[in-house]
C-alpha cells in the first residue's frame, strides 16, 4: 500500500475547514515514509539513502536543475517575485518579532536563620514570602507542579497567588466541606498551573514558559517542582527545553535517599550525573540554607541573561544543623562558582573529605573524628559539581576553582569523596591534579529503611567517611 491519504493535502484541508464548534477534534492522518521516493514505505528506510542515479532522477521529477538544491523556489511553477510577495504578505511572515524585555531586578531575602532546617523546608519559606510581595519580581514568577505542589514547599506560595484557570473556578474541596489549609480556588490571575502525574508535560510546560521573552515579548520566571527521582521521567522533554534555549529553574525535591520508608522508587541516584551531562541546565546542590538563598538569587538573574540558560537546584527534605556564618562576598561567589573549604586544610595535608549537600553532617562528624589523628585535614563542600567541572574544562581556563581549592593539598593527597547520589558526580576530582579518590555514593536502590540506617547501608555515613580515609592511610605506607 503505497497511498492512505494522509498525503493528500486537499482532503486535510477540507477535513480542517469542516471542524465547527469548540470541542475537541482529533485528526488521523496516515501517511507512507519516504512518500514519493524510490524507497517508500520500505521496512529499512529510516537509514537509507538513494543512490546518485535515483537522487538524479528524482531532482529530474521535481524539475531541480543541478547546483539548484538549496534555492527555495526551484521546481515551481510560478514566478519567484509572485511567490514571494505572497509569502512575505501572510500574517505569520509579517508580524514583527516581539522585542526581548528588559531583566527584572531579582532580589531574595534569606529565611531566618534556624538551628536545623531543611533546604526543601527553605525554599518554601523563600517562595512563601514572595507571595505575599507585589514587586516587579515577584509578579514575574509562575509555577508548576505535577501533582506534588504541597509536598515539594509550593503550598504557601500557591495559597497566596492562587491556581491559574482560564476562567474563575471555586475551590470544590471548600464547596464540599473537605478540610484542607489549601486554597484551590481558580482564576486567570493564578500563578500556579497545577498538572497531573505527568512529568514529561512539566518540562514542556516549563520550556514554553522560558521562551515566551523571545515568542511574545512577555517575560516570566518559570519554577517547576517535582519529586527528583523522577526527572528522569521528561528526560526527552527537558533537552528539547534545554536545546531550544528554554529558561527556567526546576526544583528537584526531596532527592537521594530521603524518602527512604517509601523503597527504591522515590530514591534519586542519578539525577546528579544528569544535571553534570546536561547542556544548558546548570545544576546546584546546597548543603545549607544560606547556601540556597545565595543560589536562588543567582537563579532567577541566571536564566534572564543574553548567555544564560536553564537551572536545576537539588534539594532535600533532610533537616541538617545550619552554620552560623555571614555571607561574604567571597563566599557568597564561592557558593556560586561551585565550592569552598568548610574545614581549610594545612598546606601539604595529605587528606580532604569533599562533599555535596545532605550528607554535611556525615561528612562533618567524620571530618572531626579524623582531625583527631590528622588537625591538618581539609573538609570540601561542593556546592555545584557541574559548574566546577565545567570551569576545569574549559579551553584555555589558566587557573580553573578546582585546581585552586586542592592546591593546598600534597600532589599524592587521598580524596574521599561522598554524596546521597552517584559516585561518579564527584569521582573526577581524582583527574584534578592526579590525586588518588576513594568515591562513596549509591549506586544501586531498592532498600527500604530509615536514613542512617540506609546510609550505613549504602557506605556514605560517618563510620564509611572514617573507615575510607583509615584504608587510603594504609595504602600510602604500603605504597
Amino acid at each position: 500500500m503505497t497511498n492512505l491519504a494522509g498525503h493528500d493535502m486537499e482532503s486535510m484541508i477540507e477535513a480542517f475547514a469542516g471542524a465547527e464548534g469548540e470541542a475537541p477534534r482529533a485528526f488521523v492522518v496516515y501517511t507512507v515514509k519516504g512518500f514519493g521516493l524510490p524507497l517508500a514505505g520500505h521496512k529499512d528506510n529510516h537509514a537509507g539513502l538513494m543512490t546518485p542515479e535515483q537522487m538524479a532522477e528524482f531532482k529530474r521529477s521535481m524539475g531541480i536543475a543541478d547546483g539548484e538544491e538549496w534555492e527555495p523556489f526551484a521546481g515551481l511553477d510560478r514566478p519567484e517575485d509572485e511567490l514571494r510577495a505572497f509569502l512575505g504578505a501572510v500574517p505569520l511572515a509579517a508580524a514583527k518579532r516581539p522585542a526581548t524585555p528588559s531583566r527584572v531586578p531579582v532580589s531574595i531575602t534569606p529565611p531566618a536563620r534556624e538551628e536545623t532546617a531543611s533546604t526543601q523546608a527553605a525554599f518554601g519559606r523563600v517562595l512563601n514570602a514572595l507571595g505575599k510581595e507585589h514587586s516587579a519580581f515577584a509578579r514575574h514568577i509562575v509555577t508548576t507542579s505535577p501533582d506534588v505542589t504541597v509536598s515539594t514547599g509550593l503550598g504557601g506560595w500557591v495559597n497566596h497567588t492562587r491556581l491559574f484557570h482560564r476562567t474563575p473556578e471555586p475551590d470544590v474541596f471548600r464547596l464540599e466541606n473537605v478540610p484542607s489549609p489549601q486554597r484551590w480556588g481558580r482564576s486567570p490571575a493564578g500563578r500556579h498551573i497545577e498538572l497531573g502525574i505527568a512529568e514529561n508535560n512539566l518540562f514542556l510546560l516549563l520550556s514554553a514558559l522560558g521562551l515566551s521573552d523571545r515568542l511574545f515579548g512577555a517575560r516570566l520566571l518559570p519554577i517547576g517542582t517535582l519529586y527528583d527521582p523522577f526527572i528522569a521521567r521528561g528526560l526527552d522533554a527537558l533537552t528539547y527545553g534545554c536545546y531550544s534555549g528554554a529558561r527556567f529553574i526546576v526544583v528537584g525535591t526531596p532527592s537521594g535517599l530521603a524518602l527512604a520508608p517509601e523503597g527504591g522508587a522515590h530514591q534519586s541516584i542519578t539525577t546528579p550525573l544528569i544535571g553534570l551531562g546536561q547542556d544548558g541546565l546548570t545544576a546546584l546542590e546546597p548543603a545549607f540554607v544560606d547556601e540556597l538563598a545565595v543560589m536562588l538569587e543567582w537563579a532567577f538573574d541566571h536564566i534572564q541573561q543574553d548567555d544564560g540558560g536553564a537551572v536545576y537546584l537539588r534539594l532535600s527534605t533532610r533537616p541538617v544543623v545550619q552554620p552560623d556564618r555571614a555571607l561574604t562576598p567571597a563566599l557568597r561567589n564561592a557558593i556560586l562558582e561551585g565550592g569552598y573549604w568548610l574545614r581549610e586544610p594545612v598546606r601539604g595535608s595529605r587528606l580532604a573529605i569533599v562533599f555535596s549537600g545532605a550528607v554535611a553532617p556525615e561528612a562533618m562528624e567524620a571530618h572531626a573524628r579524623i582531625a583527631e589523628d590528622m588537625p591538618e585535614a581539609g573538609l570540601l563542600c561542593v556546592t555545584s559539581a557541574d559548574r566546577l567541572h565545567r570551569d576545569w574544562r574549559s579551553p584555555g581556563a589558566s587557573a580553573p576553582l578546582a585546581e585552586r581549592l586542592l592546591a593546598p593539598l600534597a600532589p599524592d593527597a587521598d580524596l574521599i569523596t561522598v554524596l546521597d547520589g552517584h559516585p561518579a558526580t564527584l569521582s573526577w576530582l581524582g583527574g584534578v591534579g592526579g590525586r588518588r579518590v576513594r568515591p562513596l555514593g549509591v549506586d544501586h536502590f531498592g532498600q527500604s529503611g530509615d536514613i542512617p540506617d540506609l546510609y550505613r547501608a549504602y557506605g556514605i555515613d560517618a563510620d564509611a567517611i572514617v573507615e575510607a580515609a583509615a584504608r587510603a592511610c594504609v595504602d600510602r605506607v604500603r605504597r
